[in-house]
């Protein structure tokens, strides 16, 4: 008879702790209060790092993308979780690499952030096949990945290891990491 055992949620002190200890690493799997947790603590410190760190952006610059990598990576997990693979984070961040170099290379970037735009440039962008099919294919994109990190984990393993929030007990006693 196989016991399904759920273990109780992350506090935000633990979720910190294990997200900022697997800081590059993209295997294994992650719960949904490791995730959301994280989020809470990166925007918290985004915000305090743009109002408190203007004049030092080599300090405030290296923290943002420390934070990052560690989102990338948590949120690689969560998809871990629910059996997806990470290439869904890694297709959000070329498109939108890809998307940042073409909207400067164009000159657009530049002629949106004069102190007064012309707005025939705007409807120019925004009619622009490139630009709507990169902002389509984020929107899906990043959708997807919202809706795939909200599910809850299977309680099995999959092929990214056992599940962190559900021990199951097949007859004999299995610990979880």
């Amino acid at each position: 008879m196989e016991d399904i055992v759920r273990l109780p949620q992350m506090s935000f002190g633990e979720s910190v702790k294990t997200v900022l200890s697997k800081l590059t690493d993209f295997k294994g799997r992650a719960r949904r209060s490791e995730l959301w947790w994280f989020w809470l603590l990166y925007a918290v410190v985004s915000v305090v790092l743009n109002l408190s760190l203007a004049g030092m952006q080599v300090v405030s610059s290296v923290v943002s993308m420390l934070l990052l990598l560690s989102i990338c990576s948590v949120t690689v997990r969560r998809l871990h979780d629910r059996g997806h693979g990470g290439w869904w984070v890694a297709a959000s961040i070329i498109i939108n690499i890809l998307y940042n170099i073409y909207m400067s290379s164009t000159g657009y970037l530049e002629a949106m952030t004069t102190v007064n735009p012309d707005p025939s440039i705007a409807v120019k962008i925004m009619s622009d096949p490139i630009v709507m099919t990169s902002m389509l294919l984020l929107f899906f994109l990043n959708i997807s990945i919202l809706v795939f990190c909200v599910m809850d984990g299977k309680p099995e393993e999959n092929k990214y290891g056992p599940s962190p929030k559900y021990i199951v007990n097949n007859g004999d006693f299995q610990e979880s990491k």
